[in-house]
């Protein structure tokens, strides 16, 4: 059985494209395919990138290339698979109107070409807050959210990150097949060592609503009392704010204790977590789930959290702990943060329950899911092959 992916793909390190490199991984360990081919779109940065045995990765589109969609579905009919996984955002064609809204019309395209098809839809445009997000479109903007929730919702099965999203689009879309799936782990749970030095962790796609010019003022602040406080930034600038980090690394350049990293490849995202104490998600606005809260939890990170709604129902629709703050307040967010780094057995605390807690949220039960949204999908076309769902699944560590 042949499955094809159409998701973004490192080098470029984006959460969407993390998570389509970790499940396609898993995917291919599971041996449920005979083939598995991985549509993407051109690297613009982060050099080569070997993809894992069993994935053959084609990259078909340009990004912000009006024709993105029309490769996609071009290969498509080539490869003619049994079924299809799209690994979307509003934006992974790029910060290009025309290219993101030819790619978006896959699901509705492949559905018409009669094969079986599955989404995962990592953000709900219409619930988001658009003005703070800077999207483009002015008074249009919503409009063209509701649009995009349309063309997303044409797959067979629609995979959700948080479950308020299944429930929203059960009562608001009826006639989705709608399923939540958590992000969970990419690897076993591992508490690493803490460094000595009280240290933060900003690691996101760099753009205005993330909240980096308020963890700046709040790090400068917090300077004043703790003197050895160290912030790592890491991460590229988001496709759609060229030129704003360089711009706000221009601005703060004098400041001290800030190690700016920019984009991290794969094999590096581990140690970045090893050199912290604390990660912050000092987010202004959220499309969507995050990867990098479960990453800090993977690897026994404590977080300091925005307390915005996408934020707080990842925590709690999981069972975790997270120490939340007013989104925008620099004095909340200084606060929340310096409660943990002062203390250690706080941290701890939340670790050990996390650590717990995520447990039943790995690769394989990931995978499973996956596999059982696949075979809906194809009953959906009454076909008549199904997928086997194993029972034990390899999810050897990437390192």
């Amino acid at each position: 059985m042949h499955l094809v992916i159409v998701s973004p793909y490192p080098p470029a390190i984006t959460g969407i494209g993390q998570y389509g490199y970790h499940i396609s991984k898993t995917l291919a360990d599971s041996r449920a395919f005979s083939h598995i081919t991985l549509l993407t779109g051109q690297a613009t940065n982060g050099g080569a990138f070997d993809a894992p045995a069993g994935v053959r990765v084609e990259r078909v589109w340009r990004p912000n290339r009006a024709d993105a969609g029309a490769r996609v579905i071009a290969r498509l009919r080539q490869l003619q698979p049994e079924v299809v996984w799209f690994n979307l955002g509003a934006t992974v064609f790029g910060h290009s109107a025309p290219a993101n809204i030819s790619g978006l019309l896959g699901p509705a395209v492949t559905r018409r070409l009669d094969i079986p098809s599955v989404l995962t839809m990592h953000e709900m445009p219409e619930l988001a807050d658009l003005r703070l997000l800077r999207a483009p479109g002015g008074p249009l903007r919503s409009l063209a959210a509701r649009w995009v929730t349309w063309a997303l919702t044409r797959a067979d099965i629609v995979c959700v990150t948080l479950r308020h999203y299944m429930e929203w689009l059960v009562a608001h879309r009826p006639g989705t097949r709608a399923i939540h799936i958590p992000i969970g782990m990419y690897d076993t749970p591992q508490t690493l060592a803490e460094p000595a030095t009280p240290s933060l962790l900003f690691f996101t796609s760099v753009a205005p609503f993330k909240g980096l010019e308020l963890l700046l003022e709040a790090h400068r602040r917090l300077r004043d009392r703790i003197p050895n406080l160290e912030l790592t930034i890491a991460g590229a600038e988001h496709p759609r704010f060229r030129g704003y980090l360089a711009h706000v690394q221009e601005q703060h350049r004098c400041l001290a204790g800030v190690r700016w990293l920019g984009h991290v490849p794969e094999a590096g995202v581990r140690d970045i977590f090893r050199r912290c104490q604390v990660v912050v998600l000092p987010y202004t606005a959220a499309t969507g789930s995050s990867s990098v809260l479960y990453q800090a939890l993977m690897w026994g990170r404590s977080v300091v959290a925005a307390s915005l709604p996408e934020l707080r129902s990842a925590v709690h629709e999981a069972g975790l702990r997270a120490e939340f703050f007013s989104s925008g307040n620099v004095a909340d967010l200084a606060r929340a943060v310096e409660r943990l780094l002062h203390s250690p057995d706080l941290r701890a605390q939340q670790v050990r329950w996390n650590c717990q807690a995520i447990g039943r949220l790995g690769l394989d039960e990931t995978c499973r899911a996956y596999l059982r949204a696949f075979d809906q999908a194809i009953q959906v076309h009454r076909a008549q092959r199904r997928i086997g769902i194993p029972q034990d699944i390899s999810t050897e560590s990437i390192r």
